[in-house]
């Protein structure tokens, strides 16, 4: 049951938040979003992984402080990652604009079921894809509903209060992930995974750690892309609108996934893609105050800040141009310049692989877009689109 914009209790709560925003200095800014207007359980019902105790909060009250210094610490720091855009960490950084380049896909919207841990893999998966090949147009378009309703239902990972996102990376890397409309997300599980789907996804390569380390995070999110972060939700946070959160009451409602996108020195934030749609915060996405939350180092003792260092591919890809060739005679192997992809090599054999750059060439010098098959990131057989 969801309540309307004029609810006496959403309009008493948001009066109670400016005031406290207000005494603070008003550091960031609360409105009526569309998690506002739902009972308290609906909102819960948006979160997704399980909650920490009194006692593992309790544990960790002087975490907080700690993970906000290491985290302003890290400006300056040698990145010896391959895909690092320089060889030192900048003190502002953000997978949506590098060199005027997105390589984060759109926001999504979870729904009405405890599945952010499934969101907040695939960001990382999708962004990471993308930005260790360089190719913002990749564009992938991943299923969660294959992560949640699939693998996680299997492995019996889903609780009543949620799942957890290393458990769901661990089957990105060991078995794999299809695309979107191989098994289409619905909140009520009404999807149904298309029996072919081995044929069409994406696996994760080597998942790391991240947890209680803002050094590390913010090496990995320069050097590989997007990684996963759970965080207590605290009961002001459904009504955030934008600017730099910070909790103003100690109310909890559980726990949530989001994948981090970046970081802001001088506002002493990191950037949170969310799974609450385009009409919550700035368009779907957090500027959240470092160690808040508990974001760097959730209440647990399992791992609960995650990437990867890179996503292979087996799956049809949308049509794109051939943009360069090239040839080695010496070991008999060719690699083709694909828009949305780079420099991709050629799985044909010796006997296959003239004829296979000739249609690539004609392809090229007529413009004319070829629709690519990647297995194990191999140009493994391609198409002329129509």
């Amino acid at each position: 049951m969801s309540a309307g914009s004029g609810d006496p209790a959403c309009a008493a709560e948001l009066a109670g938040l400016r005031d406290s925003l207000s005494a603070l200095g008003n550091p960031w800014h609360c409105g009526e979003t569309r998690l506002s207007r739902l009972s308290r359980d609906a909102r819960r019902s948006r979160l997704g992984v399980p909650p920490p105790s009194a006692d593992e909060l309790s544990a960790r009250r002087d975490v907080p402080g700690r993970m906000a210094e290491a985290a302003l610490a890290v400006a300056g720091q040698s990145c010896t990652a391959r895909h690092a855009p320089t060889p030192h960490l900048p003190k502002t950084f953000d997978l949506r604009d590098v060199g005027g380049r997105c390589y984060v896909t759109d926001v999504k919207d979870q729904g009405e079921i405890g599945s952010c841990s499934a969101f907040g893999t695939i960001a990382a998966l999708e962004t990471t894809a993308a930005y260790t090949r360089g190719c913002p147009g990749l564009r992938l378009n991943l299923s969660e509903a294959h992560l949640y309703f699939g693998h996680a239902a299997a492995r019996e990972a889903i609780t009543p209060d949620g799942t957890w996102p290393d458990e769901l990376f661990a089957d990105c890397a060991g078995i794999g992930v299809t695309f979107e409309d191989y098994y289409p997300y619905d909140d009520g599980g009404a999807g149904a995974l298309n029996p072919g789907w081995r044929h069409r996804f994406a696996k994760a390569d080597d998942v790391v750690d991240l947890s209680r380390d803002p050094a590390a995070i913010k090496q990995h999110i320069y050097g590989y892309g997007a990684v996963t972060a759970c965080l207590v939700v605290y009961d002001d946070l459904f009504h955030y609108t934008g600017g730099v959160y910070r909790h103003t009451t100690e109310e909890t409602s559980g726990g949530h996934c989001v994948a981090l996108i970046g970081w802001d020195d001088d506002a002493g934030c990191w950037i949170a893609k969310n799974s609450w749609g385009t009409e919550w915060g700035e368009g779907g996405y957090l500027r959240i105050a470092y160690g808040e939350a508990y974001i760097e180092d959730y209440p647990t003792t399992r791992p609960t800040t995650l990437g990867c260092t890179g996503v292979s591919l087996r799956a049809w890809l949308h049509p794109q141009r051939t943009l360069g060739l090239y040839a080695s005679a010496h070991d008999a192997t060719g690699w083709a310049y694909l828009e949305h992809l780079g420099w991709t090599r050629l799985s044909a054999g010796p006997d296959d692989l003239a004829g296979a750059l000739t249609s690539l060439g004609s392809a090229r010098i007529s413009g004319r877009p070829i629709a690519p098959f990647i297995d194990n990131d191999e140009l493994g057989a391609f198409q002329f689109a129509h």
